[in-house]
């Protein structure tokens, strides 16, 4: 009896976690390809600067995703994705406008979106601080680019909320690019960190409420 009563234990325990299983999300982000140049970058960006504008980018999604249930690649087939591409055109106002990014989604559905490379480019030159070394202006469009990434994820993430919500311009969520803080220094979640926590937690923690 004892026996019995400890397998119905571990069957009960079995049933409950597979109730709170969670797929994995899936987030595509991948660079289509671009260019630019600069004479505060003494001229064109290289291949190994792309390099490490990539690797820092994905640094930064890594960062703000980190703890939740979601795999960052490379799929453009993934539920979730972001190209960085050389512009993004906003053609749904009633004149065409080049902007930082945007992002369409249906919440059971998934969602695409784009990042602006050159708008981001020129926004890393434009706020660099006095005396940035050629690296760590490179450095900083990565940057840029990775938490605007972030920020198009977002919108697609947490679909019906007010993503734009918050005064705080060191946040992922805060409306506008052209600041500093998307280039230079840390970055933050606002609002929008605990319901990424509530909606795409790990399936143990889930299980542990």
């Amino acid at each position: 009896m004892i026996a019995i009563a400890r397998l119905l234990t571990v069957m009960m325990i079995a049933v409950a976690a597979a109730g709170c299983e969670r797929p994995v999300v899936s987030l595509g982000f991948w660079f289509e390809d671009v260019t630019f140049e600069s004479p505060m970058l003494g001229g064109r960006l290289t291949a190994d600067d792309l390099r490490v504008i990539e690797a820092v980018a994905r640094g930064e999604l890594a960062a703000a995703f980190r703890g939740l249930n979601v795999a960052l690649n490379d799929r453009r087939e993934s539920r979730f994705r972001v190209r960085v591409t050389q512009t993004v055109v906003e053609g749904r106002m009633r004149r065409h406008a080049v902007v930082a990014g945007e992002s369409r989604s249906v919440s059971w559905a998934g969602g695409f979106g784009s990042v602006n490379f050159t708008y981001y480019a020129s926004g890393a030159l434009v706020f660099a601080p006095p005396g940035t070394s050629r690296s760590d202006l490179v450095g900083a469009i990565g940057r840029g680019l990775g938490r605007g990434a972030v920020h198009e994820f977002a919108h697609q993430l947490l679909t019906g909320i007010n993503l734009h919500a918050t005064r705080d311009r060191g946040s992922y969520e805060y409306y506008a690019a052209s600041r500093e803080q998307q280039y230079y220094g840390p970055m933050h979640w606002d609002h929008a960190g605990p319901l990424l926590k509530q909606k795409y937690a790990f399936p143990q923690l889930t299980a542990r409420r």
